[in-house]
């Protein structure tokens, strides 16, 4: 009987096998733990075998899931190899400005190692796409990451492609009030009001929760910098009853004195999107838009009825119309 293997399903089955996790192999990959969890299973659904013994605490492989892994990874390898038959030769390293180490852009970084490990990347993390764009226009990256809207500033030369929708969050001390909840409301955050580290300048992540803060009629609090992750737990301390938001594809596991909560009614969601050069794309940005299209079901998910964005990130991406990206 011939079985046409989606080569994502076994990825995900492979990535989990090896780390025996299924939220550590769902960050590798940078789709979520729902979304992994449910790529195994249609794959054990395809193969007509169970894979993994579930546990509350650990999964292990079963006899089927052992005798599948090796191949399984001969699969990937195969795949890995047609590809690279046809793909032309890589002229330099890819050099990307992914904002933060700790943020969105790098999963889908990391997905493009995870395809290839050898692959030349050289990262730079400027904080801002308005600080990466000068560089990008002067040819010291190839790519960029960032919140991109009618007034980021991006030059004539330059395309985009909207990657991500990352759900906010809200940040609180492990001791506040609502900490026990599974979630937290706007209306809430009226209550508490918010607050965040300011460095300086300003950001596109600033400028969102500034407008976030307006619409909904929050209070909003700045702060200094937080210069270290443990100095950020100190300033949520800090600052009490107030929330911080945050995205919530950063692990936050550091500190067991940070309570990480989604945000509802509506759910904020914040735009990453990629910005190159239109004449002088190189190679690997191509493949990382390949990748970003294929994970757009679980990275791109909207519902107009649930979710938020800042009224010019609607006009130009185009996502309440139901043309995301």
């Amino acid at each position: 009987m011939d079985l046409d293997l989606d080569l994502a399903l076994v990825r995900s089955f492979v990535v989990t096998a090896e780390e025996m996790h299924f939220r550590r192999a769902a960050e590798r990959i940078g789709i979520t733990q729902q979304a992994i969890s449910q790529r195994v299973r249609r794959l054990e659904s395809q193969l007509g075998a169970a894979l993994f013994h579930r546990g509350p605490r650990s999964v292990e492989l079963t006899d089927a899931g052992q005798r599948f892994l090796g191949p399984a990874r001969d699969v990937l390898a195969a795949a890995r190899a047609a590809a690279e038959a046809v793909r032309p030769p890589v002229p330099h390293p890819l050099r990307v400005d992914v904002v933060d180490g700790r943020l969105a852009p790098l999963h889908l970084v990391r997905a493009l190692l995870e395809e290839d490990p050898a692959l030349p990347v050289n990262l730079s993390m400027r904080q801002a796409l308005h600080a990466s764009l000068p560089a990008l226009v002067r040819g010291e990256i190839d790519c960029a990451f960032g919140r991109v809207h009618p007034g980021a500033g991006i030059p004539p030369e330059a395309t985009s492609r909207l990657v991500r929708l990352e759900p906010v969050c809200a940040l609180l001390p492990r001791t506040h009030p609502l900490a026990d909840r599974d979630r937290l409301t706007m209306a809430d955050l009226r209550q508490t009001g918010i607050w965040m580290p300011h460095y300086g300048q300003e950001s596109e992540w600033n400028a969102f929760v500034r407008q976030l803060a307006e619409e909904f009629g929050l209070s909003l609090t700045l702060s200094g910098p937080a210069l270290s992750e443990e100095h950020f737990v100190e300033l949520l301390w800090e600052h009490g009853e107030m929330a911080c938001p945050g995205g919530a594809d950063v692990s936050y596991s550091y500190s067991p004195d940070i309570r990480c909560l989604p945000l509802v009614e509506p759910r904020p969601v914040y735009p990453w999107s990629l910005v190159w050069l239109r004449q002088h794309r190189h190679p690997l940005v191509q493949r990382m838009i390949g990748l970003a299209r294929a994970a757009a079901t679980e990275w791109l998910a909207c519902d107009p009825s649930r979710d938020w964005l800042p009224g010019p990130d609607r006009a130009l991406l185009g996502v309440f119309e139901g043309t995301p990206g």
